[in-house]
């Protein structure tokens, strides 16, 4: 089903945010050199992993490995917090994760109770963290179609640059098994574009490009949704009608100082895509 409307979320909140299509292609490019590209710093490590994801992958395993029994009670939010030496709101969270994959029950002022030892299936591309998008993507294949400066107002605007900046942009087509599933369009601000080369992108996942070789640790991604109609380049790249029935989607990324540095837009075949999330509410006020 194709949403009625933009969605915008963040990993566990969301607002309303219009975006027109014009922002998912730039106009007026100009192809970036490699002469013109600096050179890509190597040898950087990985980015930290995120402390709730490190006690939800434990807990996981656990339960995973018998430790921890279908019908079982967890230890409290307190004991967990002091055993993994976090804060309770990390380890509630991690709960929280725990849930949403069907390994646990919680309930309110009892113990976490343990409902499966192995994850619930779960439909469509489940979004609720960085871990989530990499297995979105999965094995699938980018085929790099341009990697040049092109000029899009509403991109220059939300990275905090005059309307006329050239945005370096990475545009490309992402298959599985051979048959193009989504176009792929991604925005980056001249500070990050010009220390990035075409031959640097040799991963689908493109922000763990920017973890790798620049250091960059991501810190917040929001998601927009909205439904869009196929026009002729999308028939072309993705092998279908034009106006047919389109699941875009745009990824902005902010680093740990909330400096936004990568806009990523995807356009896919609303037939073939289908997007979960899960919203997290506050405890209930009895």
């Amino acid at each position: 089903m194709v949403p009625a409307g933009p969605i915008c979320a963040n990993v566990s909140s969301f607002d309303i945010d219009r975006r027109g299509l014009e922002r998912a292609h730039g106009v007026d490019a100009m192809e970036i050199s490699g002469q013109e590209a600096e050179t890509v710093r190597q040898g950087q490590s990985e980015a930290r992993q995120p402390l709730y994801l490190a006690v939800y992958d434990s807990l996981r395993d656990e339960i995973q490995v018998g430790k921890w029994k279908v019908g079982a009670s967890l230890p409290s939010e307190a004991d967990l917090s002091d055993r993994f030496r976090v804060s309770r709101i990390t380890t509630r969270h991690a709960l929280r994760l725990l849930e949403a994959d069907g390994y646990i029950r919680k309930a309110q002022s009892r113990r976490p109770v343990v409902m499966a030892s192995a994850p619930a299936r779960r439909e469509g591309w489940f979004m609720e963290s960085m871990a989530d998008i990499v297995e979105m993507v999965g094995d699938a294949r980018l085929d790099i179609r341009s990697w040049r400066q092109e000029r899009s107002a509403p991109d220059a605007r939300d990275f905090g640059l005059p309307l006329a900046t050239r945005l370096h942009c990475l545009r490309g087509i992402l298959s599985r098994n051979g048959r193009p599933y989504a176009r792929s369009i991604i925005y980056f601000p001249p500070q990050i574009g010009a220390r990035l080369s075409r031959g640097a992108f040799d991963d689908a996942v493109v922000f763990r490009v920017l973890q790798r070789l620049l250091g960059i640790h991501i810190e917040d991604v929001q998601l927009t949704v909205w439904s869009e109609l196929a026009s002729e380049e999308d028939a072309r790249d993705l092998r279908c009608e034009v106006g047919s029935a389109l699941l875009a989607t745009q990824l902005q990324y902010r680093d740990e100082n909330a400096s936004l540095i990568e806009i990523a837009y995807s356009r896919a075949l609303a037939s073939e895509a289908k997007l979960s999330t899960r919203l997290v509410t506050s405890a209930r006020v009895p």
